[in-house]
């Protein structure tokens, strides 16, 4: 691989190729990098997006205003068991979500307080509140463009099944076993997103973790193909660009905005870049999978779940990580309140 001002008439940037692939999202509240090699299908963002870019002293503002309207707002949003500094951290977060607009032709995902990952009822009204708050600040929001992202636990999942009938979108991350995608393919999830790495070696750099499970983002993408399930496969948490040049082919990737600069920055030929493809017209074809169903069995369930590859202990891993940054992200309120 080369850089882009030495590129052959036959290569392509890393980004090009992947987009020419899957559907890339920008997985950052930071608009910069957006503004630069926008547009993108979708903008992401979780707990720790949001800490980063609260604790930005360019971003003071917007800690400011949240915290004034959460105030505001606290009794008539649904939001009267929160405490005010958790409210001003979700209205930053759709506030946050909402300036991607202009560099997306997709959706936005936002997502619920990690600490609700096993409380079905608090999830089910964090998605009902995160409608309104896009209603009170975007008015002109087709909120058929608001996802909200949810833990696939067994509760979450339930969650998302009741949404599903009130027409709120949802999007199943720390997804770690094909147990969970089998279960949010049943609530009717929008889309899934398995994680080729374990949470953990992005936040400390001493971990390191079981290794890439590529095989699950393929396996899940071809178990809904099968099956005729209309959920998407939006991969994330890639450690290299190898990685991801293998799950080109895939419904989407979530991919940060340093990364998406490495890739925009870098060169290869179309040649080399398709060898190296897992998932060519059989990897996005029919599997042979029987079809399974979790949804109203929640010992088959929490049975293949705890005995699939550490698959339990990893999401517990990761809602822990996103656990840390919204407390983060609350406490960084509260020294301004």
């Amino acid at each position: 691989m080369g850089s882009r001002t030495c590129a052959s008439p036959s290569s392509v940037t890393l980004l090009e190729f992947l987009r020419s692939k899957s559907s890339i999202d920008y997985d950052s509240l930071d608009m910069a990098v957006a503004r630069q090699i926008g547009p993108f299908a979708d903008c992401t963002s979780n707990q720790w997006d949001a800490y980063v870019q609260l604790s930005d002293p360019t971003k003071a503002s917007v800690v400011k205003e949240s915290l004034e309207s959460a105030q505001k707002l606290h009794g008539d949003v649904g939001a009267a068991d929160m405490s005010v500094e958790e409210l001003a951290v979700e209205i930053a977060m759709i506030k946050l979500a909402l300036a991607s607009v202009p560099f997306i032709s997709g959706s936005i995902h936002v997502m619920c307080n990690p600490f609700y990952a096993w409380d079905a009822d608090k999830i089910y009204q964090t998605g009902h509140r995160f409608r309104s708050l896009c209603r009170l600040f975007q008015p002109d929001l087709d909120l058929s463009r608001l996802v909200m992202k949810v833990s696939a636990t067994w509760e979450g999942m339930q969650a998302c099944r009741r949404l599903r009938n009130d027409d709120v979108k949802t999007l199943a991350t720390t997804l770690f076993t094909m147990e969970q995608a089998v279960l949010a393919g049943e609530a009717g999830c929008t889309s899934v997103s398995p994680f080729a790495h374990e949470l953990r070696v992005h936040a400390d750099p001493s971990y390191i973790g079981a290794g890439a499970n590529l095989d699950l983002i393929v396996e899940a993408q071809r178990y809904y193909r099968q099956h005729g399930i209309p959920t998407k496969v939006k991969a994330c948490s890639f450690k290299t660009p190898d990685e991801m040049t293998s799950m080109a082919g895939i419904d989407a990737m979530t991919l940060p905005a340093g990364v998406l600069l490495h890739l925009d920055a870098t060169t290869d030929s179309r040649e080399r870049l398709e060898a190296r493809c897992v998932l060519g017209s059989a990897g996005k074809g029919p599997g042979d999978g029987a079809r399974r169903s979790y949804i109203r069995d929640r010992a088959g369930f929490n049975r293949a779940y705890l005995t699939n590859g550490m698959g339990k202990a990893k999401t517990e891993d990761a809602i822990a990580v996103f656990c840390g940054f919204q407390m983060r992200a609350e406490e960084l309120v509260r020294s301004v309140m």
